[in-house]
């Protein structure tokens, strides 16, 4: 039996699309579908859309244009952002690639996103080493929405630019509204394991047709096409490719499918471990949202050794993927550090990376290969 962590799901259509995009000799970043993308996604979000090459380009991007629409200057202030010590590392080196000083928290053991008291204390900690914390990044792990009533009443209390890491959240809803919508930008993955994929790709949204008018012309090296090569700003290499919207633009109509095959892996999974929560239990579900069920999680309550519990089911050929390791520990990041009492400061973040799992949830899968999963999950727990 194949089982899929997060493989994406290619078909005929994405097939054809991508063939008539060949066909038509668009194969670079000034294809025609790269803005239909802008269109349908800017519509099905709600305001406008720069397609780029990466979320992490679109992260990269959003802050550099607040940076500048705010007339911050990192070069001559320590200027600081909140961001999450459970994250894959773009979130953090898109800060640093602005020249901006990444301040972590720690996370809700429950949610596994940004906890906003830690948040507070970081803010605290941050200004007593100078650093002046200009910007919040939530990011709705695993596709679950941060409590963004809470992000924004700290970006208030704190005069916080909200730039929302959406990148594994398509689709899903904090109380009936979508998540990359809250803030000043929100930046989307459309990378191979998303959701749904443009192979890479991502997006910025934002409700300012301005500024994504700006950031369109940097993901275009900035340049001015009536002067030829004329260049007004620092630009990037950023835009989508044709063929990689007509690839998104494919996956997009199956938008709705594969969010109901992900509920429905979510509802198997839940059914099997029901009667086992004392063992393990989910990522919760933020309230008053709804989850797009990316990589659907688990953290187990035995004091298990996870990556031995990992190559166990690995033996029945079930793939499995552990929790992004804390930011603030990694030896890169000491610098950055804002406590020696780390253990203490992060420990919800320390725990969860210990005894934290993702399951397969890929739409490749078939119901059968997450009942068998979910079956070996309980078999193996149930020996330790």
């Amino acid at each position: 039996m194949d089982i899929y962590l997060d493989n994406c799901n290619i078909g005929e259509l994405e097939k054809k699309y991508v063939i008539e995009a060949l066909d038509s000799g668009y194969i670079s970043t000034r294809g025609p579908l790269v803005k239909k993308v802008e269109e349908v996604l800017g519509e099905y979000l709600g305001g406008y859309v720069a397609a780029t090459y990466s979320g992490t380009a679109a992260l990269h991007l959003s802050l550099k244009y607040a940076i500048k629409k705010y007339n911050l200057d990192p070069l001559k202030e320590k200027i600081g952002v909140i961001i999450p010590a459970i994250t894959f590392a773009a979130t953090s080196h898109a800060a640093l690639y602005n020249n901006l000083i990444p301040v972590f928290c720690d996370i809700d053991p429950f949610t596994l996103n940004l906890d906003p008291n830690s948040a507070n204390e970081a803010i605290k900690l941050a200004k007593s080493k100078s650093i002046n914390v200009k910007f919040i990044i939530p990011v709705h792990l695993y596709g679950n929405p941060c409590n963004m009533d809470e992000i924004i009443k700290l970006s208030k209390d704190y005069d916080l630019i909200i730039i929302e890491d959406a990148a594994e959240s398509l689709a899903s809803k904090y109380k009936d509204i979508l998540t990359g919508t809250f803030g000043e930008f929100g930046a989307f993955s459309f990378n191979a394991n998303k959701v749904i994929t443009a192979s890479s790709g991502g997006i910025i949204f934002s409700k300012n047709k301005e500024d994504i008018e700006y950031l369109r012309f940097l993901t275009l090296q900035a340049r001015v096409e009536a002067k030829g090569y004329y260049h007004e700003d620092l630009g990037y290499n950023y835009r989508m490719t044709n063929i990689e919207a007509a690839i998104l633009l494919a996956q997009f109509e199956k938008l709705n499918y594969f969010l109901n095959l992900k509920k429905n892996f979510f509802k198997i999974y839940f059914d099997y471990f029901k009667n086992y929560f004392e063992l393990l239990r989910f990522q919760q579900t933020t309230q008053n949202s709804t989850t797009n069920y990316w990589l659907i999680t688990v953290v187990f309550n035995k004091k298990l050794n996870i990556t031995e519990f990992q190559k166990k089911l690995s033996e029945y050929n079930i793939p499995t993927r552990r929790i992004f390791y804390p930011l603030p520990l990694m030896e890169f990041y000491k610098k950055y550090q804002l406590t020696e009492n780390l253990e203490d400061f992060y420990k919800n973040s320390i725990y969860i990376y210990n005894y934290g799992l993702n399951l397969p949830s890929s739409t490749k899968n078939d119901y059968s290969a997450i009942e068998y999963t979910a079956k070996k999950v309980i078999e193996l727990i149930s020996l330790i």
